[in-house]
């Protein structure tokens, strides 16, 4: 038979306080050493021989926060340590790789205000809350935002993880480039293997993604010619509008719709006041229904010749009737319209000008 040891409770309550005190101390010293350890990354240590043997937080897979001073000053070092480390205190758990690539890495065309380019790959797989694109923002302007406290060098681009394996398995040039030149300044195992696995051949474009890149360039040219078009021919179109709408309220009607011009112009300012030609009426119609068929997708594009034919057609008319406006106001005795003649100066030069007053 077993003899039970009597415990006194206060002992016993004693003897946890002094284990509880001795746990704090040792979690004390803990953060004392992390402290030390941190404040290496943002120029805090003076012995440059400790410097070099540090390694930054979290997994690296063999890449370390050395590769930092071999491309950089100690300024832009500074700053990017420190920026890393922000970033992964806000982010940690996101952060799946942090990588350096562009001309700061290869040092092509490196000059002192180089912009320093950074990818973060944030991983974006429990995150419901927002869209693809939403977070892509959200991210964007954030790490913009803290970039800014340490240099406005830094250059970051956030990509969802979703996002870089989808440009891994159809390609994306700008993601290859990364993979082909990149390096990683922190990397939890993802970034490293799939570089490894492109520097030995085993990441290829496919059929698929050459096709899309293909009907994405085709798409960027339709898009610029379109949107080129409707640019020019919405100009001239507001011009001759805007022109014939003045000398009908200078002539004391009210100012009739963009479609209407044409028509009020024939009958008012040619017709009954004699102060247009029927060319030059027929130059706005023209003008206008050029301006409406491009619009509504009629046509498609168009070209140097047709626009400089337009152009000179509307400048015509519009020259026409500043004069006829003037005319009329000199006759009332009255003070001609005020035209920022410099515009026009700087124009006839092939010279670019912001007019005065609002836009």
């Amino acid at each position: 038979m077993h003899q039970i040891e009597n415990v006194n409770p206060a002992d016993n309550a004693l003897n946890k306080l002094f284990s509880s005190i001795e746990l704090l101390s040792s979690k004390i010293d803990e953060l004392n050493e992390r402290v030390d350890y941190l404040s290496s990354f943002i120029g805090l240590q003076s012995n440059d021989e400790e410097k070099s043997t540090v390694e930054p937080p979290g997994q690296l897979a063999g890449i370390s926060f050395d590769i930092i001073n071999q491309l950089f000053d100690q300024k832009d070092a500074n700053a990017l340590r420190a920026y890393f480390l922000r970033i992964l205190a806000m982010f940690h758990r996101y952060i799946k790789s942090i990588v350096l690539f562009g001309s700061a890495k290869t040092k092509n065309n490196l000059s002192p205000k180089s912009d320093i380019d950074v990818a973060f790959i944030v991983d974006d797989t429990d995150i419901r809350k927002f869209t693809l694109k939403e977070l892509k923002d959200r991210l964007f302007i954030k790490m913009a935002e803290i970039a800014k406290d340490f240099s406005d060098k830094i250059h970051s681009q956030a990509y969802p993880l979703s996002e870089f394996w989808m440009s891994i398995v159809k390609p994306n040039p700008v993601i290859l480039t990364i993979l082909k030149d990149g390096v990683a300044v922190y990397d939890t195992g993802f970034f490293v293997p799939l570089q490894m696995l492109y520097k030995s051949g085993n990441i290829l474009p496919t059929k698929e993604s050459i096709d899309s890149n293909i009907v994405t360039a085709e798409e960027l040219l339709n898009w610029a010619d379109d949107t080129l078009s409707r640019k020019l021919s919405s100009d001239l179109f507001n011009a001759v509008v805007s022109a014939g709408q003045s000398i009908l309220m200078e002539l004391g009607y009210l100012p009739p719709t963009p479609k209407e011009v044409s028509k009020e112009l024939e009958a008012i300012a040619v017709e009954k006041e004699h102060l247009l030609s029927k060319e030059d009426v027929d130059a706005v119609a023209d003008i206008v229904k050029w301006f409406k068929d491009i619009d509504h997708g009629e046509v498609k594009s168009i070209t140097g010749e047709e626009y400089s034919k337009k152009y000179s057609e509307a400048k015509k008319v519009v020259d026409k009737i500043l004069k006829e406006i003037e005319r009329l106001r000199e006759k009332k005795g009255m003070p001609k319209p005020i035209v920022d003649e410099a515009s026009f100066k700087k124009q006839e030069e092939g010279k670019d000008y912001i007019p005065k007053g609002n836009v």
